[in-house]
């Protein structure tokens, strides 16, 4: 899909006046075509200016700055108009990287995608339903607060939108976005102690510690931000019981182990079984309710009455 302008594709023909712009958001021209030099996959053209104090001089130009017949003007400029506006806002290195994150990982491409060209990290949304129930904003509340316009049935939205489709997707289903930042903070923290090395080319631990502090940690702290603190507390909570309840076991193994070495053996095995046969897991924390029993289903017991002594 040409994003742009569908008669950008148009090869224009000898005598024909045609919009031009020296830049994609330049004031747009009016000019005549007087020469068409063709090539496998564009061409260039020679073009007479119309007006202005350029009128009469001719320049020969690539096809990327000639947009369609003249008569078509006020839509392409009205649509050119919408673009410029999309474009006004600017995302920081940090910010293009974690919405990608963001996107990546929770913003199905059917729902909502970022563009590419012909400016980057705008966004299409595709279905509105869908992208309300991710982020919780529906699209009219997007609009409202971001700039935007329709083109061919789709919403596109500019890169201020993107950030707030990734902020509150992020607030919205933290836990995914969490998890790879830890794995990725674990990969990091390695290269951080033993350097990285790719095919010829290789990096010791203070390069890899600077790359981290200068592009990764500003990344994963606008995440972080994003999931908001009570998810950050919470995975930090779970990511330390599992640490705890790893070092603890292999701390009993260790320890049943000892027993075993001076001799133990029935309480090694004693403990060793217990450790095994207790463990609390997922399934075995939840309080199970069972249905009432039908009192056909409750055993009997059978109680023998105690003795009477005394004077008869």
């Amino acid at each position: 899909m040409n994003w742009l302008w569908a008669d950008d594709d148009l090869v224009p023909e000898v005598g024909a006046e045609w919009i031009y712009r020296a830049r994609t958001f330049a004031s747009s021209e009016r000019v005549r075509i007087t020469a068409v030099q063709a090539s496998k996959r564009s061409y260039r053209a020679e073009v007479a200016f119309c007006d202005g104090e350029a009128a009469g001089s001719t320049e020969n130009v690539p096809a990327n700055r000639l947009h369609g017949p003249w008569n078509r003007i006020e839509r392409y400029d009205e649509l050119m108009a919408g673009w410029e506006r999309l474009d006004e806002f600017e995302l920081t290195d940090a910010e293009e990287s974690a919405t990608v994150t963001a996107y990546e990982l929770l913003i199905d491409r059917a729902i909502a995608h970022r563009l590419w060209a012909p400016l980057r990290y705008v966004t299409s949304v595709d279905n509105p339903e869908a992208l309300e129930g991710l982020t919780g904003l529906p699209l009219a509340e997007l609009t409202s607060r971001v700039a935007s316009f329709e083109l061919d049935g789709k919403t596109l939205l500019s890169r201020e939108g993107t950030l707030l489709i990734a902020e509150y997707a992020c607030r919205k289903n933290p836990m995914p976005v969490l998890d790879s930042v830890i794995e990725e903070e674990k990969e990091l923290r390695e290269k951080s102690k033993h350097g990285s090395k790719a095919g010829e080319y290789e990096t010791d631990p203070e390069w890899e510690y600077e790359w981290y502090r200068k592009h990764h940690r500003p990344v994963h702290e606008l995440l972080r931000q994003w999931c908001g603190h009570r998810a950050v507390t919470l995975q930090e909570r779970l990511t330390a019981a599992e640490a705890e309840s790893l070092r603890v076991e292999a701390l009993a193994n260790r320890l049943i182990d000892a027993l075993a070495d001076e001799g133990n053996l029935e309480l090694a095995h004693t403990f060793a079984r217990e450790l095994e046969d207790d463990r609390i897991t997922p399934e075995s924390v939840r309080p199970v309710v069972d249905r009432p029993l039908h009192p056909s289903e409750i055993p009997v017991r059978y109680v023998t009455k105690p003795r009477r002594w005394g004077w008869s």
